[in-house]
C-alpha cells in the first residue's frame, strides 16, 4: 500500500493537480482580499477555503505516508512547507484562536507549495544547506553593522534631526535602508559629517549585498558542474553495457 500511495503522489497526474489546487488557492485569496466582491460570493469563500484546506491536508498525509523515512519528511524543507500550508487555517478554527486575523493572512504560504515542481529548488536548497555558516556568519555581521551604522549617524544627526535620529533605535531604519542601498529618501542626512558617514554606509552596503549572492553562485555553479559529470559517467556506462 505504501508503494501505491508514494506512485501517486510522485505521478504526473497529481503534481499537476496539486498545482491547479495551488494556483486555484492563491486566486481565491486575491479575489478575498477585494471589497468589491459580490456578497452572494464572498460567502462562498470561508467554504472554498475549508475545501482547499481538507484537500491539502489530505496531500500532507499521503506524502507523510509514502516517505520512507517519515521523520525525515516532516523536518525537510518540502514538509515544512506543506505544514505551513495547512497549519494557519488549521488553528484558525480553534475557538481560542479565531481572534487572529494573522491567521487566516498567513494562508498565502500555500503559494510556497509550488516550490516543489521547481526542478532547480533541489540545488538551490542544497547551496543553501552548503554555505549555511557564511550565511549565518553574514547576517550577524550585517545586525553588527546596523547597529554602527545606527549609533554613527545618531552621533551626526541628533542635534539637528533629533524627531528622526534622536535615538539609536530611530535611527536603524534610516540605516537599514542605506546598508540595503535602497535608499527611500524620507529621512536623510542634513550635517557635512552626517553627509560623508552616509557615503561610507552606502559603500559597505553595495559589497554586502553583493556576498550572498557570489556565495550561491559559486556553490550553484560548482552543483551544476558535479551533475553534469555524474550525468556523463552514467550516460558512458550506459553505452559501454
Amino acid at each position: 500500500m505504501q508503494e501505491k500511495i508514494r506512485a501517486i503522489v510522485e505521478s504526473r497526474w497529481f503534481s499537476i493537480l496539486i498545482q491547479l489546487l495551488i494556483l486555484a488557492s492563491a486566486l481565491t485569496f486575491a479575489f478575498e482580499s477585494g471589497k468589491q466582491t459580490p456578497d452572494y460570493i464572498s460567502d462562498l469563500f470561508p467554504i472554498i477555503d475549508m475545501g482547499f484546506l481538507f484537500l491539502f491536508a489530505v496531500e500532507y498525509m499521503l506524502r507523510i505516508w509514502a516517505a520512507p523515512k517519515k521523520w525525515q519528511f516532516i523536518f525537510s524543507f518540502f514538509g515544512i512547507v506543506d505544514l505551513l500550508s495547512i497549519l494557519p487555517a488549521m488553528l484558525f478554527l480553534l475557538p481560542q484562536f479565531r481572534m487572529l486575523r494573522i491567521l487566516r493572512f498567513l494562508r498565502i504560504f500555500r503559494i510556497l507549495k509550488a516550490t516543489r515542481f521547481i526542478l532547480a529548488v533541489d540545488r538551490l536548497t542544497t547551496a543553501l544547506d552548503d554555505v549555511k555558516r557564511e550565511l549565518f556568519a553574514l547576517v550577524i555581521l550585517s545586525l553588527m553593522l546596523v547597529y554602527l551604522a545606527a549609533c554613527g549617524i545618531h552621533y551626526f544627526e541628533k542635534e539637528t534631526q533629533p524627531e528622526a535620529f534622536g535615538s539609536i533605535f530611530g535611527s536603524m531604519w534610516w540605516a537599514i535602508v542605506t546598508l540595503t542601498t535602497v535608499g527611500y529618501g524620507d529621512v536623510y542626512p542634513t550635517t557635512t559629517g552626517g553627509k560623508i558617514f552616509t557615503a561610507l554606509v552606502t559603500l559597505i552596503g553595495v559589497g554586502l549585498i553583493a556576498i550572498p549572492s557570489g556565495l550561491l553562485a559559486s556553490v550553484l555553479t560548482e552543483a551544476r558542474s558535479e551533475r553534469r559529470k555524474s550525468e556523463e559517467i552514467e550516460t558512458h556506462g550506459k553505452e559501454e553495457d
